[in-house]
């Protein structure tokens, strides 16, 4: 006979798995400041080279005005025109990333509670179950 609470539980256990399983595995194998941290890292590099291309294609643009500058040896003005930009943008960047991985291990996290939450009651219903076989066979006995 099959029992339709342990099915229900197992169908939502086989969606999680087809289709939020593989994105909820860092989850599991992470804690929060870590994967936080390991995309923190990864956009900062591709931020960075973003920016860098973002910059040389403005140097061609510009290059009479950086040429100038370099002319007058005025470096302060060129560093301030390369980094506070920089800055600026990687802070904006690094926080968006922050924000937005954050809330997606927090949804990832929530989701693999549940799917463990309904393991257990399968695995419940599996041991209970097994506890009422082996009663009626002491009984058959």
């Amino acid at each position: 006979m099959v029992n339709e609470e342990r099915l229900r539980h197992m169908i939502k256990m086989a969606q999680f798995d087809t289709n939020d399983g593989k994105r909820c595995k860092p989850m599991i194998q992470y804690a929060r400041k870590d994967y936080v941290s390991m995309r923190l890292l990864g956009s900062f590099v591709m931020g960075t080279v973003c920016y860098g291309m973002l910059f040389g294609l403005w140097g061609l643009y510009s290059m009479e005005e950086l040429l100038a500058k370099l002319n007058k040896l005025d470096i302060e003005g060129l560093l301030t025109v390369a980094l506070v930009p920089y800055i600026v943008f990687m802070v904006v960047y690094l926080g968006t990333t922050w924000i937005v991985f954050h809330m997606k291990y927090t949804n990832g996290r929530r989701k693999v509670k549940r799917y463990y939450g309904n393991l257990k009651k399968v695995n419940q219903m599996y041991e209970r179950e097994d506890r009422l076989k082996t009663a009626e066979n002491k009984d058959w006995e």
